[in-house]
């Protein structure tokens, strides 16, 4: 059920937009298991690895709150174009509502990142204390 909502959320969203923050999801994932991996093995935690997973987060934040500028734009020049089709306020929310959800999945991949980060910085610099 989860993998379908989400594939859903992909198509609906676009996947010209949304790959890229699920590659970058992915990217992080992986520097969050090799940082946690390096712990486990009582090896320092190099400050390279958590900074990267907080502009990976970023750049996530960046490329979703783009992505919905670009289909803002595209969906009112699209109302602009047709004068002759009457654009019903459940038509433009629906709209909105797509052009949302790249945003907001950036911004879950920021909260995640930067979650992440603090945890890992607060870890780290116990260690070294």
């Amino acid at each position: 059920m989860l993998a379908s909502t989400f594939y859903s959320l992909h198509v609906e969203g676009g996947m010209t937009f949304m790959a890229p923050l699920s590659i970058i999801f992915l990217i992080i994932i992986g520097l969050l298991g090799f940082v946690i991996f390096s712990a486990v093995q009582k090896k320092s935690i190099q400050p390279i690895w958590l900074e990267t997973i907080k502009q990976l987060g970023r750049l996530a934040l960046a490329w979703g709150t783009f992505s919905t500028i670009i289909g803002l734009f595209e969906a009112f020049d699209a109302i602009e174009g047709s004068p002759d089709v009457v654009w019903g306020l459940p038509i433009i929310c629906g709209g909105l509502k797509v052009a949302i959800i790249t945003v907001l999945y950036g911004l879950i991949i920021y909260c995640i990142s930067l979650l992440s980060y603090i945890i890992l910085k607060f870890i780290s610099t116990s260690k070294t204390a």
